[in-house]
């Protein structure tokens, strides 16, 4: 059995609203609309569990028809409770698929393909090449060809994860939790994968959306 989780549990301080970013209008629908609607598409995922905060898990119940987990106070520890209520719900679950509801690019094409590399690896994360010069403190020349970015989603096999995953570690990247001896695949093609962080992200993503739609409304 194949899961896929939607960590949803930000307030959005940094984005400077009382609505979590997550929550705002993108192109006609709420941001964590995409994220719902390409699992639900996915041929691979066989349900969709959304880590949120407790307010609004009804209303996601209602309104996209998924199953809401109470979330924590942190990312790893909103990650914990929805590896502990897959373990105690999906015994079955063999692959897990992690994604953030304030990506809103992420397609049903790209989670199958993280799910099928599950078959050779332990982890699949997206990463991407740096295109900036990079620098270090107290290090006069640093190469950016040696680093990467890593981003959501990312997915594992669920019992290695299971097994190492530290709620109370400060580690941000979730394959640097996998237990020693775990293969994690690199992936670098998925493109324009922004995160809504501030406002005007909106209009960025909203920019994509039209133009990967056809439309370009730039000038409008």
């Amino acid at each position: 059995m194949n899961i896929s989780m939607i960590l949803s549990g930000g307030s959005g301080s940094r984005f400077g609203s009382d609505t979590p970013k997550q929550y705002n209008m993108l192109n006609g629908k709420e941001v964590i609309f995409y994220s719902i609607d390409a699992l639900k598409k996915s041929r691979k995922s066989d349900a969709v569990i959304v880590v949120c905060d407790k307010a609004y898990s009804g209303y996601l119940s209602t309104e996209y028809d998924v199953v809401c987990v109470e979330g924590a106070n942190s990312r790893n520890g909103s990650l914990r409770r929805g590896l502990e209520y897959i373990k105690s719900n999906y015994p079955d679950c063999e692959k897990i698929f992690i994604t953030e509801a304030a990506r809103p690019f992420l397609t049903a094409e790209i989670a199958d393909i993280y799910f099928d590399y599950l078959d050779e690896y332990d982890g699949v994360i997206t990463t991407q090449h740096i295109t900036d010069s990079l620098g270090k403190f107290g290090q006069k020349v640093t190469m950016r060809d040696e680093y990467y970015l890593v981003q959501a989603p990312e997915a594992f096999r669920f019992a290695p994860l299971y097994e190492g995953f530290d709620p109370e570690s400060k580690i941000t990247a979730t394959s640097q939790q996998l237990p020693e001896g775990c293969t994690v695949m690199n992936y670098f093609d998925f493109k324009n994968n922004m995160k809504i962080t501030y406002p005007e992200d909106l209009v960025i993503a909203e920019q994509i959306m039209l133009m990967r739609n056809g439309e370009d409304k730039s000038e409008v």
